[in-house]
């Protein structure tokens, strides 16, 4: 029995110090846009402050304008592809989804995103809407068929952002009074990506609109966040179920 339980925690306490993934790390496709030096920016912090420093001109961090900087550097930090736990990161969570699928090695929380050169659609969207949520600035998502954005409000007015699939939108093509949640009206903006967002946003389909100021994904991040620190501590239970009957007889 004691061998067995010693065997149980050194198999749980392993995986911690792999610093691999289960899943295909994705390829970039050199079309998107996308600046390797980029990676750099590590955390949301350095995200605003990055985008500071490259704006012409010096925008308030709650204003459209600013917003739109933001969004250019995102179209560049990020190419396309999710990221996900590696063993050492969250083994629990990379396992499951290995064996069972579901997404749930798929980071929601957005300074983990951030510590990889790629990342999904809802991915980006999230690092977006956490550095608008910071500067008080109101969001929504937007779901599509096969396809996540976002939108954020200015002046009363909301406007569609989209890092992952990068169309090119002058502000007032951004306008939902423009679009009108009508997502065949979008796909002509994306001219690099067509056929990606032809699949994406499906035929003749309307936006599903989120809570305004919704946490993204909130079951994963419970899953996440629990599975995290079960990872780290899992190993510790069998020896606790060793020494503590000794305790007892003690």
């Amino acid at each position: 029995m004691k061998i067995l339980l010693i065997s149980i925690s050194a198999l749980l306490l392993l995986p911690n110090f792999f610093n691999v993934t289960l899943e295909e790390k994705p390829g970039y496709d050199k079309v998107e846009i996308f600046n390797p030096s980029l990676s750099r920016i590590n955390s949301t912090q350095k995200l605003m402050d990055y985008s500071d420093s490259v704006s012409r001109e010096k925008y308030a961090r709650n204003s459209l304008q600013y917003a739109m900087v933001v969004s250019d550097v995102l179209e560049q930090r990020f190419y396309h592809g999710f990221s996900v736990y590696s063993l050492q990161e969250n083994w629990i969570a990379a396992v499951t989804q290995y064996l069972f699928g579901h997404y749930v090695a798929n980071s929601v929380n957005p300074e983990d995103i951030l510590k990889y050169p790629y990342a999904g659609c809802s991915q980006q969207a999230i690092v977006l809407t956490d550095v608008m949520k910071k500067n008080k600035v109101p969001y929504r998502s937007l779901g599509f068929p096969h396809h996540y954005t976002t939108e954020l409000q200015f002046d009363s007015s909301w406007y569609f952002f989209d890092t992952d699939m990068e169309p090119v939108m002058t502000v007032s093509d951004r306008n939902l009074a423009n679009w009108k949640h009508d997502a065949d009206s979008l796909k002509k903006f994306y001219h690099k990506n067509h056929a990606a967002a032809v699949w994406g946003f499906g035929d003749e389909q309307k936006a599903k609109i989120g809570k305004i100021d919704a946490a993204p994904a909130p079951n994963a991040s419970l899953f996440q966040n629990t599975t995290k620190y079960l990872s780290k501590l899992l190993w510790l239970f069998p020896l606790i179920i060793l020494v503590y009957p000794r305790k007892t007889k003690s």
